[in-house]
Formats: structure tokens, C-alpha cells, sequence
């Protein structure tokens, strides 16, 4: 039972050791804790293996309980480290096939910046002055919508003020 127990104390000690040398996902202080813990436990198996010269000694097999927590906090936060740069990953890329919307509903053309992301180096942004040597770039027209007409031409007016030819209205 002696050896036994022994050669738990310095194996667990060697795999929390190792554990928190090579998880880089875990924090710095969850390492410190397991190189220290593993130090501990490989010093103490080390001492009743090699140096203890009989006597009394008490077994404490509920001590093995903090390398196991310790373990599994390790895998776990390497885990959560992993899920959480796939994440951010998949989050960069967006699902195949699927088409990011845009503005008004329709796809942004080729070389125009998307609503909502930063425009492109050396691509003017929409509502702000050009840069210096390049073009001034308008806002994009909006799409036919019921009440709003092109851009400097008025709304034709039927009975009522509504507009004339507009889905659901009786034109006269």
C-alpha cells in the first residue's frame, strides 16, 4: 500500500506539472497553482519513497481529489479556449452559401463599402468628404418606395394627396 501511494504522490505531482507548463489557455495564476501543487505532491512522494526511514506515516487518498480538480479545470478552460476561437472564427466568416444583407435589402455593389463595415482602404466613405486627389462619391439612391419619388421629381398626386399607381390605392 506504501508504494502504491507513493507512486501516486510523484505521478500525480509529474502530470500537474506538466499540465500547467503546456495549457497555455489556462490563466497564469490556475498554472502557477498547478506547477506548484505538482511540485508539492512529487516532493512529498519523492521524500517517502527515497528518504523516509520508516516509522509512522497516515495516508490521505482524499488529497488526490485537488490534482483531479485541478486537471479538470485545465482541460476545461482549454476547451472553452478552443470553442471560443472557433467561434470567433465562424463569426468572421459567416455560414457557406449564405448571403450577408445588406442596405435597402439589396447586396452592396462590387467595390462599394457594406453598410455597417468600414469602408475599404482608399475607398471614399458615403456622407463624409473625399480624401484629397479622389472623387466625392454620392449617396446611394434608395430604392423605389410607395410615397417617394426619384431624386428631384415630384410625387404625382391622385384623389385624397396619395400617390397615383401604388399597390392597394384606387387611382382615378
Amino acid at each position: 500500500m506504501f508504494l502504491l501511494y507513493t507512486l501516486l504522490l510523484m505521478l500525480g505531482g509529474i502530470a500537474m506539472i506538466v499540465i500547467g507548463l503546456a495549457i497555455q489557455e489556462q490563466g497564469i495564476g490556475s498554472r502557477i497553482l498547478n506547477v506548484v501543487v505538482g511540485l508539492a505532491f512529487f516532493g512529498y512522494g519523492f521524500y517517502l519513497m527515497f528518504l523516509f526511514d520508516g516509522g509512522r506515516y497516515q495516508i490521505f487518498f482524499y488529497a488526490f481529489i485537488l490534482p483531479i480538480l485541478l486537471i479538470v479545470r485545465a482541460f476545461k478552460a482549454r476547451k472553452e479556449a478552443k470553442e471560443e476561437a472557433a467561434a470567433h472564427q465562424f463569426a468572421g466568416q459567416g455560414h457557406p452559401g449564405q448571403k450577408v444583407p445588406q442596405g435597402h435589402g439589396y447586396p452592396a455593389a462590387p467595390g462599394q463599402p457594406v453598410p455597417g463595415y468600414p469602408a475599404a482602404p482608399g475607398q471614399p466613405v458615403p456622407g463624409y468628404p473625399a480624401a484629397p486627389g479622389q472623387p466625392a462619391q454620392a449617396w446611394p439612391a434608395a430604392p423605389d418606395q410607395p410615397g417617394h419619388a426619384p431624386q428631384g421629381q415630384p410625387i404625382p398626386q391622385g384623389q385624397y394627396g396619395r400617390p397615383q399607381g401604388q399597390p392597394g390605392y384606387p387611382t382615378n
